[in-house]
């Protein structure tokens, strides 16, 4: 579904274009139909400037390529790249700060729809109706504002939101990071049924490397912009060979220990 390689992205410092730093390097990956990659590093490794830049939300170093769904999308301007953007969605670590606090749930899922002009009101609520249902929210919940509702039930309406497009991507930037343990099972569990129907390619970000090791067929592990390891998860896990992935699956079992 999507090949990405040699991604770089430099940051300038002022107006000088002084170089400030590189935050991601020759990365290359690729991520087949109903597939979930799992991207694990820490903080500040690059992670969600690489999703941004594999969804042309921020431009990319000249050289690489982002091929999708069998199209070379490396030098699409804004304006080429509208029409894809129905087909490559993200759900933000922040789901409160993806919608509208003066926009109801209701206007906030009907938003992309009409954006993409891809029916009329009448026929985007009923749409909105079945994703509610899909992503187990009552119909009760339309017509109230994002502080009105859990966070649990916030991120739900967050995946209905990029759901409305049918997307055939969809990049998770640490999607459990802001729930409770209990929520986060249940979305995690969602998120995998949602595939199954759909068979969408997933890019799960995440730090939790116990939660990828259990959502993610396939793991890259991301450090200082680089990524450092590729492979199956249980095979990283089980026999690291990266000095970092070393060190933090030592760090993973030192923790499961003590728990």
């Amino acid at each position: 579904m999507i090949r990405v390689a040699n991604l770089n992205k430099t940051f300038y410092n002022g107006w000088l274009n002084k170089r400030s730093f590189r935050a991601v390097q020759n990365i290359s990956f690729d991520i087949a139909q109903g597939e979930t990659l799992g991207l694990i590093g820490e903080s500040g490794c690059g992670k969600s400037t690489l999703s941004r830049l594999i969804l042309k939300l921020i431009p990319a170093d000249p050289g690489g390529t982002i091929v999708f769904n069998g199209v070379d999308i490396s030098d699409y301007s804004m304006k080429q790249m509208r029409p894809l953007r129905k087909e490559m969605q993200i759900l933000f670590q922040h789901p409160d700060s993806a919608l509208n606090p003066r926009q109801t749930i209701l206007n906030s899922l009907l938003e992309p729809i009409t954006l993409h002009q891809l029916m009329n009101r009448e026929e985007g609520t009923a749409k909105v109706l079945d994703l509610l249902e899909l992503v187990g929210l009552s119909r009760d919940l339309l017509y109230r504002f994002p502080h009105q509702v859990s966070g649990g039930q916030v991120q739900r309406v967050v995946i209905a939101r990029a759901l409305t497009l049918e997307p055939k991507l969809l990049v998770l930037d640490e999607p459990t990071s802001m729930l409770d343990v209990s929520v986060q099972a249940q979305v995690v569990e969602l998120l995998q049924n949602i595939q199954k129907q759909f068979q969408m390619a997933y890019l799960f970000i995440s730090h939790d490397l116990d939660l990828v090791r259990h959502t993610c067929s396939r793991m890259a592990v991301m450090h200082q912009g680089s990524i450092v390891e590729l492979g199956n998860s249980e095979s990283i896990m089980e026999q690291p060979e990266h000095p970092y992935t070393q060190q933090l699956t030592k760090a993973f079992m030192a923790y499961t220990s003590a728990k």
